[in-house]
């Protein structure tokens, strides 16, 4: 019997006792797997087992090379207790980032480091199975050219945009071709567990679980690149909504915009006047009216092909008309954080994506739309800080949602 593998059934003929043994092991496994090493005390507590059965459990898995020994605890008295954690090479995830125009991956061990070079491709999001024959195709590459066992990569990540149903497992946006859902789609091609997330909620998970620590209880992500998107975290547990599509904020038409349209068919949505395709937008319009301009220079005649990261090289490296841009997408920007502000009040405000490497260029400007849009005694207890997990965010959010929900289903079962 594989212990780490998330497929088992488990057949009733095994012996009640060996499967509630081998229930109880994964639990532990689980738990130093969310929440890092422990002691046998500690780990007695989170499971609900007796700590003699945990102390049995905890020398069978050190036999099978599933945990190590890490140190000791902190003592209340006495001897210091044995630290247990995951060996690092007891099983891997595969995390994959999926954008509207590609897709990167690469290999984390149990303690969520990365084991492989991150690779990359470029291709368009859509509704074609040629692209989910892409996506697999790459993603094996990526496994086969790791020399990590196949066997032992036991589950796959994936962080997409899009309408994202998790627990059902559907994108009603994107890769919607057969009648399969997509999860189930993807765990016959890897044969293993596949979970898919909203890229704004992976990414917002991925920030709170690695980064913030639970060091704040009420967390909002903005991720702001092509789109805009919003992942929330209250009372330490990510929010989904009833439907699972809590956080398109981007599309709610707050500005009185009528000639800018938006990707969803709507005018006048925050994400049309607010995104990174907004801030291209603006750019192509000034390049076309200073030619000489850093902004120009950097696009090298490439208008078409202009990405938001240009625009904030440009307005870095001095350039006014790129400086204006953010300031005004700024503004729109901050002017929809202090609506989220007013409704929900959360501790802390995770910025990231494309155009936060923009840093005060970006910041700034959102914080004074804040002193006009937002009442003081909300927003002054709310803290607003860049994304720590930089470009490696979206891959970090996979493995979150992995980390959240693997052995779901086999310890749920029983």
């Amino acid at each position: 019997m594989n212990l780490i593998d998330p497929k088992i059934v488990l057949d009733k003929k095994e012996g009640v006792v060996e499967i509630k043994n081998y229930i109880n092991k994964l639990k532990i496994v689980k738990e130093l797997y969310t929440l890092g090493n422990n002691t046998a005390s500690n780990i007695c507590q989170l499971v609900g087992i007796s700590l003699p059965t945990v102390n049995l459990l905890l020398t069978d898995l050190l036999e099978e090379k599933i945990i190590i020994k890490e140190g000791r605890g902190q003592s209340q008295g006495g001897r210091k207790p044995d630290l247990y954690g995951l060996a690092p090479d007891s099983f891997y995830i595969l995390g994959i980032d999926l954008n509207r125009f590609g897709a990167k991956a690469a290999i984390y061990n149990t303690k969520n480091e990365k084991v492989s070079d991150i690779k990359s491709i470029k291709l368009s999001l859509n509704n074609e199975l040629e692209t989910l024959d892409a996506i697999y195709d790459f993603s094996m590459e990526i496994i086969h050219s790791s020399g990590i066992p196949e066997e032992k990569v036991i589950a796959v990540g994936i962080s997409m945009p899009g309408l994202v149903d998790s627990v059902s497992g559907v994108n009603h946006t994107y890769l919607k071709s057969g009648k399969k859902t997509l999860k189930d789609q993807l765990e016959e091609k890897f044969s293993r567990k596949v979970f898919i997330e909203n890229d704004a909620r992976a990414k917002t998970l991925a920030e709170f679980k690695f980064a913030n620590k639970g060091t704040n209880k009420n967390v909002m992500g903005i991720f702001v690149d092509w789109g805009i998107g919003l992942g929330i975290i209250i009372d330490e547990k990510l929010y989904r909504g009833y439907s699972g599509f809590a956080g398109e904020f981007s599309h709610s038409p707050l500005f009185d915009a009528k000639e800018i349209s938006c990707t969803c068919g709507k005018r006048g949505c925050l994400e049309a006047v607010a995104s990174g395709g907004a801030v291209v937008r603006l750019a192509k319009e000034a390049i076309l009216l200073d030619k000489d301009s850093i902004l120009a220079k950097l696009s090298d005649g490439k208008e078409e092909n202009l990405e938001p990261s240009t625009v904030v090289e440009a307005a870095i490296a001095g350039d006014q008309r790129a400086i204006s841009i953010l300031s005004d997408v700024g503004l729109d920007l901050g002017r929809g954080i202090a609506i989220l502000i007013q409704l929900l009040n959360p501790e802390l405000i995770i910025l990231g994506g494309a155009i936060a490497e923009a840093k005060q260029y970006i910041t700034t400007p959102i914080q004074q739309a804040l002193n006009i849009y937002s009442m003081a005694k909300l927003r002054e207890k709310t803290s607003i800080e860049l994304s720590q997990l930089g470009m490696e965010v979206g891959l970090r959010g996979a493995i979150a949602i992995v980390n959240e929900h693997i052995f779901e289903d086999t310890i749920n079962s029983q």
